[in-house]
């Protein structure tokens, strides 16, 4: 817990102020503990919640003044504090209070209801015992509440009082040195009547994520972990230990025409402390300020330090075009993809130099090409390309930018260099986004790059074990060959069990672990769930199962399933997974022929040709060498 200072010295006593109603009491209650040692000190605190105003270096307000009169009750050994202050610990059950009941202080316009910390070896005070700064005639001067903690403390002699500021000082630099650089940014609550503004508070998670990203020593979650936790009733303690992170941050959002209500806190995830928090009521024109101020908070909470460089990437706003952005923000969270191309072509029209909403429309190409698509690679290339170069163009230090170019140059345009270089660039631009490391994985894996992609793969488990290599164990015996290291890709798939990127990979994993049985088993307790729609990669991996089991005759029927493909369209790589069962079953030629029809197609999953295992037949085939020549591999 960092952010106390004291304030002011009052002869025996001194001010102090503290970033959270938590870390004040937990700092009171060692103080305590520290000063009822011998030889013993008696000691009073009080705090509350309230406005501090400065007037010739002193500490002044209506804050300052209801904390004073607190402590001023004349209790020693106790630790007194407001309904305020109770109303932000009330959910801590380390915390004990008892009501004392209301008070009538000096000064102070309305009665005051006082709680005693009731934990072991503090006083509780009995109400006819105690006096102070009280009055019941009253003045009808109306205070305000803020968020700084008032912490005042009076001790018996100035030495001791001296010691409790040096005790302040020892409990709070421990705490200091205790801060995690490491966070998770949870999904923000929509706090709007309507829920079709679900995609606004998914937006501002997305968006200080983005930044986050760009801050180097900083350990952020994926956004696919955090997204787990969705309308979660876990504590942030139980989130935080699940996500292996020092610190949460949660918000929530309320947009009503041009006008939003942001509110985020920063939460230590180990104590549940506020670090810092904070409440926007601005018009949406300011929605990047607010961004980019969130994301610095956080950094400075955790006594972190921006690039001047960073820094200014950070504040750089995408576009003046509000209308655009809200665009864009609906298309980068709700399907369908086709009304999501509709929103980006229209943000484009609106704002031609929007950079995100160019990357994200080639993304939307890409991502419609692969296995499971319904874009040709050709009809990819035409239309990503273009969009990524003119975002590039427009804003050159655009992550997501060369992200999409790094996937164009892998996936597409089989320039594997290029893909390498994209991915270098990237990581210089946002070395704090996990994200990253399962496109690099697949990257180094298709290169051959064995050692470097277990080595990033299992330091990205250590980073984030939810979201990265969940699928790593299925990768057994790893004995340094590419047959286990290649199951490796099924750590950057969905984890949702229900989604055929999970099946496929799974079949897929337990195949290049021999493990062949349950490769048939996966594939038969989804056959009814896909049925026709099952994947050619997911069939290709069935028909080598069930040749391996010596199920022969249903090897050929899913041959067969995926010929027929093959003659309607190119997507989902139909000859590359023909050829695969091909190569297992001995077939070369056979093998050799659909692999030949695969490159003509320009079938995206090409780029898997050098390490993929079933294809292992072929290498000393010279038909096979020239194939990886043409394809670009070195």
């Amino acid at each position: 817990m960092g952010g106390w200072r004291v304030l002011n010295y009052y002869g025996d006593g001194s001010l102090c102020t503290f970033p959270s109603a938590t870390g004040a009491l937990n700092c009171a209650i060692e103080l305590q503990k520290e000063l009822q040692a011998d030889p013993h000190v008696p000691l009073r605190i009080g705090l509350h919640i309230g406005e501090v105003l400065f007037e010739d270096g002193k500490a002044l307000g209506d804050g300052v003044n209801v904390a004073s009169r607190i402590q001023s009750l004349r209790q020693a050994n106790t630790i007194l504090f407001s309904k305020e202050i109770f109303d932000k610990i009330r959910n801590h059950p380390e915390f004990k209070p008892a009501s004392l009941g209301m008070f009538d202080f000096k000064n102070v316009d309305e009665p005051v209801e006082v709680f005693a910390l009731a934990n072991e070896g503090l006083v509780v005070p009995k109400r006819k015992q105690m006096s102070g700064k009280l009055k019941r005639d009253l003045s009808k001067k109306k205070y305000a509440y803020r968020r700084n903690l008032i912490a005042g403390a009076t001790v018996v002699i100035l030495l001791i009082a001296a010691a409790a500021i040096m005790l302040f000082a020892k409990y709070f630099n421990h705490q200091n040195n205790a801060i995690e650089k490491s966070i998770a940014v949870l999904p923000f609550v929509n706090m709007s009547n309507d829920s079709q503004q679900d995609y606004f508070a998914d937006g501002m998670m997305d968006e200080v994520l983005n930044h986050l990203y760009k801050i180097g020593g900083l350990k952020v979650t994926s956004r696919t972990s955090s997204l787990t936790y969705k309308g979660s009733k876990k504590t942030s303690r139980e989130i935080a230990d699940e996500l292996g992170v020092g610190n949460l941050l949660e918000g929530s959002v309320q947009k009503d025409d041009d006008h939003i209500r942001i509110i985020a806190q920063l939460i230590n995830g180990k104590t549940d402390d506020h670090l810092w928090a904070e409440t926007y009521v601005r018009e949406f024109k300011d929605i990047f300020s607010i961004q980019s101020d969130i994301a610095q908070q956080i950094a400075s909470a955790l006594k972190i330090k921006i690039d001047p460089a960073v820094k200014e990437r950070i504040e750089l706003k995408p576009t003046e075009n509000t209308e655009a952005y809200s665009l864009f923000l609906r298309a980068h969270n709700e399907p369908p993809v086709e009304e999501n191309k509709l929103f980006l072509e229209t943000a484009i029209a609106l704002d031609s130099t929007f950079a995100d909403a160019y990357v994200d429309l080639a993304l939307y190409w890409i991502f419609n090409g692969g296995y499971n698509g319904n874009k040709t690679a050709q009809e990819v290339i035409k239309n990503a390309k273009p969009l990524l170069q003119k975002a590039i163009q427009l804003n050159p230090n655009l992550a997501s930018a060369h992200v999409g170019l790094s996937f164009l140059n892998l996936y597409y345009l089989w320039d594997f260099e290029g893909a390498g270089n994209e991915y270098q660039k990237v990581r210089q631009l946002n070395p704090s986004n996990p994200e990253l490391i399962g496109g690099f994985v697949d990257y180094l894996l298709a290169m051959g790059k064995v050692g470097e992609a277990m080595e990033l793969a299992s330091n990205a488990f250590e980073r984030d074990s939810l979201h990265f290599a969940k699928e790593l164990p299925l990768a057994k015996d790893y004995n340094g060959n590419l047959r286990t290291a290649t199951g490796l890709i099924g750590s950057q798939y969905s984890l949702n069990k229900s989604s055929q990127f999970y099946w496929t990979n799974f079949i897929r994993i337990n195949i290049y672990a021999g493990e062949y049985n349950n490769a048939v088993l996966a594939f038969e307790q989804n056959k009814d769930l896909y049925g026709p729609n099952f994947t050619s990669l997911a069939l290709g991996y069935a028909g080598i199962a069930y040749y391996k089991t010596g199920r022969k005759d249903s090897t050929e029927k899913l041959i067969n399933i995926i010929k027929a493909r093959s003659e309607r369209s190119q997507i989902g790589s139909p000859s590359f997974c023909i050829a695969a069962i091909y190569s297992v079953m001995g077939e070369i030629d056979l093998a050799i022929k659909w692999l030949q029809k695969a490159y003509n197609d320009h079938e995206v999953e090409m780029y898997w040709l050098k390490v993929e295992p079933p294809f292992i037949p072929l290498h000393n085939d010279p038909r096979f060498k020239e194939l990886l020549t043409k394809i670009g591999f070195k």
